[in-house]
């Protein structure tokens, strides 16, 4: 039975042409894998040197230069050959010493054979012994080829491939998608591992879309092709599972196209298609709309929000949807357990821990729960949410739509002359002064008013010294003759300044 990794010199040996043959030197070379055989009388044939070949030799070309055969033997272990068949007592009558001391430092065996053993059939016979052993490792290709490519065919899912290939190598595999992430391990229960692995990369359309990873430091020939089997295989199979997560995407989105439209579908037909596509009708929903600030959203942020509403998602056990529109990404967020974080808590904590000063680029607005035939309003909300917002000095954030409901009554009265007249009169002043100065006073009252006098954070949020802000106060109620000591003015100013920015 050939050896694991093909045909070795040693097998060779045992070929009946080869029967009174003697290994001359470099007795720890024959493991060496036989893939080729040729035979050559002419001294410069470097160039023409493989690897894994048997090279035949009369010695004939060294006949007045011995040390043309220390030259071979240092050419065919620098080329990787498998061994040197010569014939002694021709040609030859002695080896040189310093041949033999190579071909012991090179670990390249060196073969005596009688002067009567044919060249020609002792290439017939190796070519033979090879030839089959590769036509052993390609019917196992194809045999392996064919099952994986039948479970492909039948539908039968990556985890079974998974389990199929650990079982055909009898050790661990894991299958990584072009993030990392684990799609299948086998066997289920280990723990994935790379030290000490090898790993192939997996390509769909010329790019690395996953990577398949066996708990093994080195293959012989039949496992490796088994891998190369399986790595053709799940690229098969990444490639149908993207195609149907793109269908699938492509259906939600419609669907959430159609949950967004003034006419939405009936509840029946909300509550069949939610089913279909894994939108769960029974649950109360809320749109989040995410959005740049003078700029398109930044690639990083978008990827960290999306990854954090998907993590919360999986640990709660929900699926909430994601879409992009434009310049802007909509979430479709399905309510949680009594005991678990809200989104709102959520996606504020992210803002305030991880955004740091890039806060300053996103805003978000958040509708009310609904029921999916009703989320149209719950979208209302949220786009209503964002837009009083950039309409006011809000620097960043969430902005869910309750926080901003009455600023919506208020906006139906922009038109107010009353309200227009008591603007001028309280604030007037101030208006003109920013105008024609291009200071920010009012901007710094209303900031200060809509945080709650908070002297500390109206600076932090103006990128300003508290100092700069107490003297801007100053300077306010001097310019306008306001009094910020009293709590009605204070409410009255603060819904006038908010008006104004409504217009």
């Amino acid at each position: 039975m050939p050896q694991k990794q093909g045909v070795s010199v040693k097998e060779i040996l045992h070929l009946p042409i080869l029967k009174d043959a003697k290994v001359v030197s470099g007795l720890e070379g024959l493991d060496r894998i036989v893939r080729s055989i040729d035979n050559m009388e002419v001294p410069e044939i470097k160039p023409w040197l493989r690897e894994g070949e048997i090279l035949l030799t009369t010695t004939s070309f060294s006949h007045n230069e011995p040390n043309l055969l220390t030259k071979l033997v240092e050419d065919l272990a620098q080329a990787g050959a498998a061994a040197l068949v010569f014939k002694p007592g021709q040609f030859i009558q002695q080896i040189p010493d310093e041949m033999i001391d190579l071909s012991n430092r090179y670990q390249l065996p060196l073969i005596s054979v009688p002067v009567e053993t044919s060249f020609i059939d002792i290439t017939q016979s190796v070519m033979e012994l090879v030839l089959n052993w590769q036509r052993v490792l390609l019917s196992r290709a194809e045999e392996i080829g064919t099952t994986l490519t039948n479970m492909v065919l039948e539908n039968k899912g990556i985890q079974a491939l998974a389990d199929n290939v650990s079982g055909l190598l009898h050790v661990p595999i894991s299958i990584l998608d072009g993030d990392g992430n684990v799609l299948a391990q086998a066997p289920k229960e280990i723990i994935p591992n790379t030290t000490g692995c090898l790993e192939w990369d997996i390509m769909v359309n010329k790019q690395v879309a996953g990577k398949v990873i066996v708990n093994k430091e080195s293959l012989d020939a039949m496992e490796q092709v088994c891998v190369d089997q399986a790595r053709i295989v799940f690229s098969l199979e990444l490639m149908r599972m993207k195609t149907a997560e793109q269908t699938e995407a492509r259906l939600r989105g419609n669907f959430i196209d159609e949950l967004l439209s003034e006419l939405p579908p009936s509840e029946l037909e909300v509550r069949k298609k939610g089913c279909q596509l894994d939108i769960d009708p029974d649950k109360l929903w809320e749109i989040g709309i995410v959005e740049g600030i003078n700029s398109d959203l930044d690639g990083s942020i978008l990827s960290e929000l999306k990854a954090l509403v998907m993590s919360e998602g999986q640990r709660m056990k929900l699926k909430p949807q994601m879409e992009r529109r434009g310049t802007q990404i909509l979430f479709l967020l399905p309510s949680m357990k009594d005991e678990d974080t809200p989104w709102l808590d959520i996606l504020k904590l992210w803002i305030d821990q991880s955004l740091g000063d890039a806060k300053t680029r996103i805003h978000i607005g958040m509708g009310t729960q609904c029921f999916l035939w009703n989320i149209y309003q719950s979208y209302l909300e949220a786009r209503k949410a964002l837009e009083i917002t950039s309409k006011t000095y809000a620097q960043y954030g969430l902005v869910p739509y309750e926080k901003i409901e009455i600023y919506e009554i208020l906006a139906d009265s922009v038109k107010n002359k009353e309200l227009s007249d008591l603007f001028q009169k309280k604030l007037g002043k101030l208006l003109r002064y920013d105008q024609e100065t291009g200071s920010e006073l009012l901007k710094t009252l209303y900031r200060y008013l809509e945080l709650g006098k908070n002297m500390q954070e109206t600076a932090k949020q103006l990128y300003i010294h508290r100092n700069s802000v107490k003297y801007r106060l100053e300077r306010i109620a001097e310019i306008a003759e306001l009094d910020l000591s009293s709590a009605h003015q204070s409410f009255i100013y603060h819904l006038l300044i908010t008006w104004y920015l409504l217009k």
